[in-house]
């Protein structure tokens, strides 16, 4: 037998052999080894009496007459079984034949069902009710002779001895987890809506033959995790296509797979375990979250094997699945300077869902929270959440910053014993955002009204910018900003891109800068934040993107974010041209904002007044100007 024995095996032996010895029969029997899985209170059998109203006196009690009639004098041919306990060699103990038997089998169980070489107790369970039905069914009968039982022995071997749920191997368990565990086959309805596209996209990745493995690319909190529960959602519940209905998705943690590996060899040892199990559960999709940190992950000095290229043959043979997760920015970073993991992936990118797509992506995480809380919720109410989370949360996403808003909403409705959340709940959570309003001079709520009334009027016309939406306006104080445009990108359209397009960009995000001084004549520190990116993006109109022929007819200057060796005589030329792209763009946004100045005025006042608009708000606006 290749397998080993785990300690709970072990004491179930040890227990069948106290059992023969206070019998007087020399070697342990196969219905003692059973009959002492019953008998211990941490095993699947044990507590299946107990679920079904048994006691414990009960099951001691049924357990001695039933070993009383099974043992007799019966005749059986014995074996010798030893192993080590603490290093220690034991002493040899006298087995019946059959147990021998019994282990091979429950180490085929643990193979083929756990993908482990560690048998449990409960394999044994399993390994019995397999090779001996019929001792299995009296001895079941025994214990619970009030239950039908079932014409079937399959539905036996389903209720009680083998559970559907995965095993992780114990030396993997640390970094692993099975997804699946957190959904039950009868569930209805999933908890994650929407991402049909994406999902669809991953579905068809991991049904290829070849480089079947994908990446979800997106921003922290659009719901990339999320998206990798729902697929393992339809894993469980069979709402997937033929081949996936046996799959089990495990995630894994580079942390921990790392952790305490500070010595040469630890972190390939567990490499190589994690590699062998793969290989051996071909069933088994890997999910890895921030996947670029497996680049460099276990490597004690620069150049030793890293958990990377460790996972690379694995990749390239096509037998082991991974979906990965991580941002735009270090898939850019990582993955690009590492080809050949990378051309082993399919990138999907995983966008901020639109703000009308919110709700319906979000409506059964919704009746959790109030399920939790206690308290319920309307639709009205809940768009609010989503208007005022992206005004005072702007620099995180969404799906993710709406739930959390809910969430704090209803904690307070909650503390207020409320069965319903009020709009007086969500106001609570930005008391400190209104006070700080409240005591801002007119001045400097008009400055910064200015400023991002400016921003939106040359980004809303401005014919170029045709993806660009603002959704909202906001001059209230928020925890990183003062006031924010609260754009939302439209993937479905494609804009120009060509140099028109680039000068009405960098106009928009002048435009505040231009509004202010118009209308204030002073700048705040915002103004100085959007010249800072507006210059970015106009020296990369000169140098990366070859939009001005004067300097870039032939070539680029800038690759990658990095300047090649220019001389003095040509950065002065590209820096002139910067300049004169800056200064095309700010005469484009001060002649927008005069053309439009009854427009300027208008938004500016009704942001001092009320703080935020939304973009429904700010059409009905201007159709009185």
């Amino acid at each position: 037998m290749s397998c080993k024995l785990s300690e709970s095996a072990i004491f179930a032996i040890y227990s069948a052999k106290r059992i023969a010895d206070a019998i007087g029969t020399p070697a342990v029997l196969k219905e003692m080894l059973f009959v002492t899985l019953f008998l211990m209170s941490d095993m699947p059998m044990h507590s299946y009496l107990i679920s079904k109203g048994i006691s414990e006196d009960e099951i001691h009690t049924k357990a001695t007459a039933l070993l009383n009639s099974m043992v007799g004098d019966q005749e059986y041919s014995t074996a010798s079984l030893s192993f080590k306990v603490n290093g220690k060699e034991e002493d040899m103990i006298t087995i019946d034949e059959n147990i021998v038997y019994l282990l091979d089998q429950a180490g085929r169980i643990a193979e083929k069902h756990y993908h482990t070489n560690m048998i449990e107790a409960s394999h044994m369970t399993g390994a019995f009710s397999e090779m001996y039905p019929k001792e299995f069914m009296t001895i079941m009968n025994a214990f619970i002779p009030s239950i039908e039982i079932p014409e079937s022995f399959e539905d036996w071997k389903e209720e009680i001895t083998m559970s559907d749920e995965f095993e992780v191997p114990r030396e993997l368990s640390s970094f692993l987890t099975v997804l699946n565990t957190k959904f039950s086959k009868d569930s209805q309805e999933c908890y994650i809506c929407g991402r049909d596209e994406e999902t669809k996209k991953l579905v068809r990745v991991l049904m290829k033959t070849t480089k079947r493995n994908a990446v979800l690319v997106g921003e922290p909190g659009v719901g990339k995790t999320a998206l990798v529960e729902k697929f393992t959602w339809m894993v469980v519940t069979g709402n997937c296509p033929e081949k996936f209905k046996d799959n089990v998705v495990l995630a894994l943690d580079i942390n921990s797979i790392v952790a305490g590996t500070k010595y040469r060899g630890t972190a390939e040892e567990r490499f190589k375990s994690l590699i062998a199990f793969l290989e051996k559960s071909p069933n088994c999709i890997l999910f890895i979250d921030e996947i670029h940190t497996m680049l460099g992950a276990g490597a004690c000095e620069k150049g030793e094997m890293d958990l990377a290229n460790a996972l690379k043959p694995l990749l390239a043979r096509g037998d082991t699945r991974v979906i990965g997760a991580t941002t735009e920015k270090e898939y850019v970073k990582y993955f690009s300077e590492d080809g050949a993991l990378k051309r082993r992936f399919e990138r999907i990118v995983v966008d901020e869902p639109k703000a009308d797509k919110v709700y319906d992506m979000i409506k059964n995480q919704i009746k959790r929270l109030e399920a939790a809380h206690k308290t319920t919720i309307s639709r009205e109410l809940v768009d609010m959440v989503i208007f005022k989370a992206s005004c005072f949360n702007y620099e995180t996403k969404n799906p993710d910053r709406t739930l959390d808003l809910l969430d704090k909403t209803m904690v307070c409705a909650e503390l207020a014993g409320r069965a319903e959340v009020i709009e007086q709940d969500i106001m609570d959570n930005f008391d400190v955002n209104y006070k700080k309003f409240e005591n801002m001079s007119t001045l400097a709520k008009m400055s910064t009204a200015y400023h991002e009334s400016g921003h939106y009027i040359v980004n809303f016309f401005s014919g170029e910018l045709i993806e660009r939406n603002v959704r909202a306006v906001s001059i209230m104080p928020a925890e990183d900003y003062l006031g924010v445009n609260v754009f939302e990108i439209d993937r479905d359209m494609t804009p120009s891109q060509n140099k028109r397009y680039y000068i009405q960009l960098i106009g928009s995000m002048l435009g505040g800068r231009v509004a202010e001084k118009m209308c204030s004549s002073q700048l705040t520190a915002g103004a100085s934040s959007d010249l800072v990116k507006a210059t970015k993006l106009a020296r990369k109109v000169v140098m990366s993107y070859g939009l001005v022929e004067e300097i870039s007819q032939n070539r680029v200057y800038e690759i990658e974010g990095k300047d090649d060796m220019l001389d003095r005589e040509m950065a002065k030329k590209i820096d002139e041209q910067v300049n004169t792209i800056l200064e095309e763009a700010r005469k484009y946004a001060e002649d927008l904002l005069n053309c439009k100045f009854k427009h300027l005025q208008a938004l500016s006042k009704a942001l001092a007044e009320n703080g935020m608009l939304s973009d429904r708000e700010i059409t009905e606006l201007f159709k009185k100007v």
